[in-house]
This record gives C-alpha cells, structure tokens and sequence, in this order.
C-alpha cells in the first residue's frame, strides 16, 4: 500500500470510530504512513513540529489509531522510545541488536504456528506482534572487518 493511501486508511479508521478529521491528526497520519518503518511517536512529533502540531496531539492521535487496532506499539528490549508497526498483519520484526534496524518477514509458516498454538491453548488471537533479535547483514559484515 502506498503511504498516500495509508494515511487515508488511518484516517478513515479515526472518522469511522466517531474521530474528527483534522489537519492535526491528518498530519500525523501522514508522517506515520510515510516514515516507511517503525516510527516511534518522538519521530513524528520531529516531523510534524514544523506545522505548529504539538506533543499531545502526537500522542493523542498515536494512542486512538492503537486503541483502534490500526497500528501497533512494539514492546522492543531496548533503551529506544517505543515503535509502532503500520502493518497489524501477522508477522516477525527482526531486530538488530547492534543497530536497532528493524526488518519485517513475513512467513506462512507464522500463520501455521498460530493456528496451532491457538489449538494447543484453546484461544484465538486478535493479533501478532512476534519480535526476534539479532544482527542485520550490515552490521555482521562490520563485524568482521573489525
């Protein structure tokens, strides 16, 4: 999905859940659909001060799209501000432990595991937010120059 439609997304979600539209919050759509990764909300509070949108509004805004399911915060074992994943879709985050990068991978293989270990504990799951650490191919190939 491009970001322009993202961001229409994220914004239909908020008006469809009782949200006014506003440049505010259209604007912090935006810098969240077309960030192109897994902004954290002090990132987009960079990206939309120069509109004169404040912290609150941020986060605000951040909060309803992750109430509503539309984005996702991910917990993440590092000293970083939270993330958050535009893609509520079933999948791994790859982390690099060195770096921070954080790659998607999607695997049917993922869907499988879930439905069994949906099986196993007599559950269903609303969502999936697998997270794994390691060290990206950057960081492995100066490693070894090192």
């Amino acid at each position: 999905m491009r970001p322009e439609e993202r961001a229409q997304r994220l914004l239909q979600e908020l008006e469809r859940h009782g949200y006014r539209t506003t440049p505010q919050r259209e604007a912090v759509c935006q810098a969240l659909a077309y960030h192109g990764g897994h902004p954290s909300a002090a990132e987009i509070v960079e990206a939309v001060r120069p509109q004169g949108i404040g912290q609150a509004t941020v986060y605000n805004t951040i909060t309803a799209l992750e109430k509503l399911g539309v984005i996702q915060a991910m917990p993440l074992n590092t000293d970083e501000h939270t993330r958050y994943d535009l893609d509520t879709t079933p999948h791994v985050n790859v982390v690099c432990s060195t770096c921070g990068a954080i790659l998607d991978c999607h695997a049917p293989q993922l869907d499988l595991l879930l439905a069994q270990l949906a099986s196993q504990v007599g559950t269903s799951f609303e969502s999936a937010n697998v997270v794994v650490y390691g060290r990206c191919q950057q960081c492995q190939r100066t490693q070894l120059v090192a």
